[in-house]
C-alpha cells in the first residue's frame, strides 16, 4: 500500500512536471511568434514606406519631364509662329512693293 502511494505521487510529480515543462515551452513559443509577428509588421510597414517614397519620387519625376516637355514644345511652337509671321510679312512686303513697281510702270 505505502509502495502504491509513493508510486502514485511520483506519477503526480512527473505529470506536473511534465506539465510545467510543457507550459513553459509553449509560453516561449507563444512570445516568440509574437516577436516574428511584429518583426514581420515592422518590415512590411518599413516596404511599404520605400515603395511610396519611390512611387513619390517618381511621380515627381514624370511631372517634372512632362512640365519640361510642354516648355519646349510651347518654345518651339512660339518660334515657329513668329517665323511663319516674318515670312508672311516678307511676302506681304515684297507683294506691296511688287504692286507699287508694276503700277508706277503702268503709270497708275
Amino acid at each position: 500500500q505505502e509502495q502504491y502511494l509513493i508510486y502514485t505521487l511520483v506519477k503526480k510529480i512527473q505529470a506536473w512536471w511534465r506539465c510545467r515543462t510543457e507550459w513553459k515551452k509553449y509560453r516561449e513559443f507563444k512570445a516568440s511568434r509574437t516577436i516574428q509577428a511584429h518583426w514581420r509588421g515592422f518590415l512590411a510597414q518599413e516596404q511599404y514606406l520605400l515603395y511610396m517614397t519611390a512611387r513619390r519620387i517618381q511621380a515627381k519625376w514624370r511631372c517634372y519631364r512632362a512640365l519640361d516637355q510642354y516648355v519646349k514644345y510651347n518654345s518651339a511652337t512660339k518660334i515657329q509662329s513668329q517665323w511663319r509671321r516674318f515670312v508672311v510679312e516678307d511676302q506681304y512686303i515684297q507683294y506691296i512693293a511688287a504692286t507699287k513697281i508694276q503700277a508706277q510702270w503702268r503709270g497708275f
